[in-house]
């Protein structure tokens, strides 16, 4: 299957994700149709894209009249009708297995195109199991927002084809974005590991008393450059995000560092900036806190790291990528590696392994 020209770009959910990536699709130059459960979702989210098109020309970032790019638009609550023949499926709707199985048999059943799945956790394979064709089932990973964060995880599923994968390459970059190979389909892909791997040493330092949230943020953001920290970049994703990928993905067999903090936050329905109080009052910045060891705050997102590159899932300039446009990063995990010295990574990954029990510290490298 080579699709040598997409005319009809589809996406399927139309909340924060879907509209930024039907936005992108816009911008590139595709018809595009927009798919939600009904017409206020749809309404909502146009006015966001025409909002966002707007302040883009304001910019002088815009080839085009902003009518002219939303006269390629088409909405419809209707899902086979979005659906019907597509050439180029994103799906974006929630981090649930079921509802993103339902979309992949329907556009299975109704078109011959790339089916696409926009998820940070959930595995390709599994969706692909939906359909009779797995070989053009594949993740495509786009971040928060999509219209601004460089980043697209395209990530192989067990039966994703070479083609599937190199069109899927070419459509990421078409839409003007950087696109990196997750080429084996584990948990959370390459990203989101990365990010718990830093999520778990900063609970490790808080819980057990070593350190405090502003002590963590403080240091991760003047030492490690980090822009917003860890704990209020989690507030900013969302607590009760993390929380229940988090869980996704321990049930698929990814190990971590038993999280309590994220625990009782979620419970207690402090998500951080989606309602007002998470790890941090909202509105909130990093102000001050006490240094730190950084090196003990990314030792298991370095480890985590190794594992990637060892076990042939990403390629270190991707792993390296990943961290940087992804995170934010100023510079790439192995560089940090280098910087600290893996003997001093190693020696914190065994204090850590003793000290916790958990056997994923153990070294990769």
């Amino acid at each position: 299957m080579i699709i040598m020209k997409i005319n009809k770009f589809t996406v399927i959910g139309a909340g924060t994700m879907g509209h930024g990536i039907a936005e992108l699709a816009l911008i590139a130059g595709y018809e595009v149709w927009l798919n939600d459960v009904n017409d206020e979702i749809l309404k909502n989210a146009l006015n966001k894209i025409k909002w966002s098109l707007t302040e883009l020309q304001k910019k002088g970032k815009l080839k085009g009249e902003t009518d002219q790019i939303l006269s390629r638009i088409h909405t419809t609550s209707n899902l086979e009708e979005a659906l019907k023949d597509t050439d180029f499926m994103v799906e974006a709707v929630i981090e649930d297995i079921n509802l993103k199985s339902k979309i992949f048999a329907k556009a299975d059943e109704v078109s011959d195109g790339i089916l696409a799945t926009n998820t940070s956790s959930l595995p390709i394979s599994e969706i692909a199991e939906s359909t009779k064709k797995p070989e053009r089932v594949i993740g495509m990973h786009f971040f928060n927002p999509p219209v601004l964060m460089p980043l697209v995880e395209i990530i192989k599923g067990k039966l994703t084809s070479d083609n599937t994968v190199k069109e899927t390459f070419q459509v990421t970059k078409n839409l003007g974005k950087e696109p990196v190979l997750a080429k084996k389909d584990i948990p959370g892909f390459i990203v989101t590991r990365i990010l718990f791997r830093l999520l778990e040493t900063s609970c490790y330092l808080v819980e057990s008393g070593k350190a405090t949230i502003e002590d963590v943020d403080y240091t991760a953001k003047t030492e490690l450059g980090f822009p917003m920290g860890v704990f209020l970049l989690q507030d900013n994703i969302g607590i009760d995000v993390d929380y229940l990928i988090m869980n996704s993905m321990t049930k698929r067999g990814f190990e971590i560092y038993n999280c309590e903090i994220i625990k009782e936050k979620f419970e207690k329905k402090e998500y951080g900036v989606k309602s007002g109080k998470g790890f941090y009052t909202h509105p909130a910045k990093i102000v001050s806190g006490k240094i730190i060891d950084p090196s003990f705050i990314i030792s298991s997102a370095v480890n985590e790291a190794y594992f990637l590159l060892k076990e042939d899932v990403a390629s270190k300039d991707d792993i390296d990528k990943s961290c940087k446009l992804g995170l934010g990063w100023p510079k790439g995990i192995f560089d940090y590696a280098n910087q600290i010295g893996l003997d001093k990574i190693r020696n914190i990954l065994e204090f850590l392994e003793k000290e916790t029990g958990e056997k994923h510290f153990e070294p990769q490298f």
